[in-house]
């Protein structure tokens, strides 16, 4: 029985295990910026996961008008956004062709290799996070039989697209994973938190280096500054001396607020693993219908 959001949020080595997992997002990130975007604001990371989903969730197939359709009841995105995105992953070679479809109309589109190995370290990365709550080999199993991965991430995908809990973030942590690049600013401060226990409602990490950051994640210096005022006048974060040069505080509660957000994704998960399992033990493929309606 997969893990609840509850028990995942509420465990002390949950916080731990997000700031590993934000080290090794960040690995995944520097291999390919451009993908690793994908991951970086809730926005992106939705129409991502939904357009895979398309393509391994049974025979409908990726096609833009398709991922219109699936995301426009949860008003994810407006349509022109959608085939910008498209675009944008075809130009960087995220998405091709489908050949197994090239006679056909609408055009139906396939991930491309380093798609495939994204997925599949990002994947892994978030198992390691429920490992470390029960210690169930998740990871040695996903390491073993990465073939399942179109068995997982379809259901994984529909799962949160489908709860609120993890689509709409709560506000104050929407105000960065709602932003460009907004979720890679939050992993550098959840990986500088660790393993740290708060004192007196805060946690103390060293200053941003915003000019840094800013070249690492490509987005503007005045952009990430913006976002992170954004975050300061809702008192989440705020520096302890002068702004952008001292050392910084996290608000306990933002980071409470933060895991269990994190929580609904990993539970999902978890669910997803479990079914991917089942389905290769008795050999069933999902079906689109069986993760939408």
């Amino acid at each position: 029985m997969p893990l609840s959001a509850d028990t995942i949020a509420t465990h002390p080595a949950f916080l731990p295990s997000l700031s590993l997992y934000g080290e090794r997002l960040a690995a995944v990130y520097q291999e390919n910026q451009r993908l690793g975007a994908n991951f970086g604001s809730q926005r992106r990371w939705l129409i991502s996961q939904a357009a895979l989903a398309l393509y391994w969730g049974g025979d409908e197939g990726l096609t833009v008008n398709g991922l219109i359709d699936v995301l426009k009841p949860f008003k994810v995105a407006s349509p022109n956004t959608i085939r910008d995105y498209v675009d944008e992953s075809l130009a960087y070679g995220f998405l091709r062709p489908d050949p197994a479809r090239a006679s056909l109309r609408p055009r139906y589109f396939e991930p491309t290799p380093p798609v495939y190995a994204a997925i599949g370290q990002w994947i892994a990365a978030n198992l390691s996070m429920l490992d470390a709550l029960d210690a169930k080999g998740r990871v040695a199993a996903f390491a073993a039989r990465p073939e399942m991965i179109p068995l997982m991430q379809p259901r994984l995908a529909f799962g949160c697209l489908r709860d609120a809990a993890w689509r709409e973030p709560p506000p104050r942590v929407a105000l960065l994973q709602k932003s460009i690049s907004g979720g890679l600013v939050m992993d550098n401060i959840i990986v500088m938190v660790g393993r740290q226990r708060p004192q007196e409602g805060r946690y103390m990490i060293p200053a941003l280096n915003a000019r840094e950051m800013a070249k690492r994640i490509l987005i503007s210096r005045t952009h990430l500054q913006r976002i992170l005022r954004k975050v300061v006048d809702v008192g989440a974060i705020g520096w302890s001396g002068r702004a952008f040069e001292s050392a910084m505080w996290v608000d306990a509660a933002f980071i409470g607020e933060y895991c269990r957000w994190q929580a609904v994704k990993s539970h999902h998960l978890d669910a997803a693993f479990a079914f991917a399992i089942r389905g290769q033990a008795d050999g069933s493929l999902p079906s689109f219908s069986d993760h939408f309606w």
